[in-house]
């Protein structure tokens, strides 16, 4: 029988979680089968049969995100990338991935992103890593903030109850639009981020959540004692915030707390400001740096064009052979296929990498990933493409 590639029915929604769970290593309740599809259009994935067995699965969120300047577009978020181990080698992921973008190009939306389970499985199938995701700790235990940046009385405040999903919902609206790589959430997911998230998780509690006018943080924590001392766990879920004074506040409260040995996070911008406000800058330690959002441009004018650039300048680039003027400055820009000199010289992965603004052409063309007609081109373009803050995404899909 031939491979067959359809979006499933909700009658075979249990067999995909199985499935899925199988090849991510994990357990799949009755429950958890119930909660997903909570989250998800089930018209949005694409399964790979077999004789009638689940052999490959990809799907997408319907998402949006922002872009350099603060444009918002729409996002294919491409998750449940999966293949049988039985089924490796045949081409099937590049198949059904692809089934998946048919379906976000169907949908008008013009970026499709992913974060990678591995580092080098999608490239071929012509992402770019546009962001990068450090894993830090911090030990408050021998490092505060510097006493002359913490205010007294602290403004933070525990939220509680029913006030947490429409006071974080407001704070991450206003939030997401100040960096590029951050998505939307609608109130749905938040409260279904929230639901999930106070639950327990093995040992660590449920999460908490400290709020400020201007931003807010939650975490989990896990009680630890070191014969008879105590060294307990914190994990860092998110830590938003709109002002430095929001910012220094979050973080004052964070490293006073009692009993505790680490932080745990990994939602710290590279450029996060941190390191200045410690007594210590070296007690905030990245213990590993590993790529974030992949990028995948489905529409190349939509996306270019909607964006900010950080001079005033047209740069003319070559992909996969059609070349397209992108123009534009500080206050917005415009992207056409023209016939002109490129240039630039890339593919299609490596130019998608570009549209967050965190990757230097000229780091592309130091990779072997692009060329440039000039060095004085490539001077230009690093300064026209990058952003002053480094794109972040503290959402996972």
């Amino acid at each position: 029988m031939a491979l067959e590639i359809r979006a499933p029915t909700l009658d075979e929604w249990p067999a995909v979680c199985a499935v899925d769970a199988r090849s991510f290593g994990v357990s799949c309740t009755p429950d958890d089968i119930e909660d997903r599809l909570k989250l998800h259009d089930i018209g949005r994935f694409r399964v790979a049969f077999d004789d009638g067995r689940i052999v490959g699965i990809a799907a997408s969120y319907a998402m949006d995100v922002t872009l350099p300047g603060g444009a918002i577009v729409l996002m294919g978020g491409v998750t449940w990338v999966s293949t049988s181990v039985t089924h490796r080698r045949q081409g099937l992921m590049r198949r059904v991935v692809g089934a998946v973008h048919d379906d976000i190009d169907a949908r008008g939306e013009p970026v499709a992103a992913l974060y990678a389970a591995e580092g080098g499985i999608y490239d071929h199938l012509d992402y770019g890593m546009a962001t990068k995701v450090r894993w830090t700790t911090v030990d408050p235990r021998v490092v505060k903030l510097r006493e002359d940046v913490c205010v007294r009385p602290n403004p933070v405040r525990f939220l509680e109850g029913e006030e947490i999903v429409p006071t974080i919902s407001a704070l991450w609206d206003r939030f997401r639009g100040v960096r590029a790589g951050e998505t939307g959430r609608d109130l749905a997911v938040q409260q279904f981020l929230y639901e999930d998230r106070v639950k327990p998780q093995g040992p660590q509690s449920g999460a908490y959540y400290l709020g400020h006018d201007d931003g807010y943080a939650s975490y989990r924590a896990e009680e630890r004692w070191n014969d008879g001392h105590p060294n307990t766990s914190v994990s860092l879920i998110e830590l938003i915030a709109l002002t430095p004074d929001a910012h220094a506040a979050l973080w004052q409260t964070l490293l006073e707390m009692d009993l505790v040995g680490e932080i745990r996070a990994r939602c710290i911008p590279l450029d996060d400001p941190l390191p200045y406000l410690l007594q210590n800058p070296r007690a905030l330690r990245t213990r590993e740096l590993n790529d974030g959002i992949w990028v995948n441009v489905r529409d190349i004018p939509a996306t270019f064009g909607a964006r900010t650039y950080r001079t005033t300048d047209c740069i003319v680039v070559e992909v996969g052979g059609t070349r397209w003027a992108i123009e534009g400055g500080p206050d917005g820009g415009t992207c056409r296929a023209v016939d002109s000199r490129p240039d630039l010289v890339t593919t299609h992965g490596p130019f998608s990498a570009l549209l967050y603004g965190g990757v230097l052409p000229s780091a592309l063309v130091a990779g072997r990933r692009m060329t440039a007609r000039n060095a004085d081109v490539l001077a230009r373009a690093d300064l026209f493409f990058t952003t002053s803050l480094a794109p972040h995404s503290q959402e996972t899909f």
